[in-house]
């Protein structure tokens, strides 16, 4: 059975990388217990971890804040992918599920624009959800794991989802294509390929709406 704390901390990171909660936002302990329906102590552990992983930050006087991403952190979120994700693939390639990667292309074959937010959101996830699941090292799983949430924010924040879905489909499809014949080297340097472009145009679209 789930406990409380960890219900709480799922609920008020859910809601954070959705951006439901968004950056700069200060979460009221008082509300959220009644939103998530459990006591102080639940609520305070569950910030407490969610400011260890920098999801929210204690600011002086004032409560618990959403953490603001900017270019920097952007920056940095981008460069730990692009030295783990493509590694990942060279090293470990041969992890990957066929059965996972056929399913994955088969989706990705059937995007259509009107699909809702959910839809694409779990489309745009699946190739690289995949591969890290993929992962042995558990180590490389914990951060990317963490790395990945905080790209959702950026996504998010960025609204790039909508602009670049149906781009970001075709590079996902090119790269499971390149896994599904075991050509792990093509597959990892058209990856890199994807998040360098991605990087840039995360960039472009936050700088269009003035981030910090």
């Amino acid at each position: 059975m789930i406990s409380l704390k960890r219900k709480a901390y799922d609920i008020i990171k859910e809601n954070i990388v959705t951006c439901r909660y968004a950056p700069g936002d200060f979460l009221n302990e008082a509300q959220l217990m009644e939103e998530i329906g459990t006591s102080r102590t639940p609520i305070r552990e569950a910030l407490s971890k969610l400011e260890q992983e920098r999801f929210v930050r204690i600011v002086s006087k004032k409560g618990v804040m959403v953490s603001e991403l900017t270019l920097k952190e952007i920056g940095d979120v981008y460069q730990v992918r692009l030295m783990l994700e493509p590694q990942i693939v060279r090293q470990w390639g041969t992890s990957i599920p066929i059965e996972g990667l056929e399913d994955c292309r088969k989706r990705l074959l059937n995007y259509r624009p009107e699909m809702d937010m959910r839809q694409r959101n779990e489309l745009d996830d699946c190739l690289h959800r995949l591969i890290i699941d993929s992962c042995p090292n558990i180590y490389f799983q914990q951060w990317m794991t963490h790395i990945y949430c905080q790209n959702q924010r950026i996504r998010v924040i960025s609204g790039q989802l909508d602009q670049l879905m149906e781009e970001n489909n075709e590079s996902h499809l090119r790269i499971a294509e390149r896994l599904l014949i075991s050509d792990y080297q093509g597959a990892a340097d058209l990856l890199y390929s994807h998040l360098e472009q991605s990087k840039e145009k995360t960039f472009n679209c936050l700088l269009k709406i003035g981030a910090p």
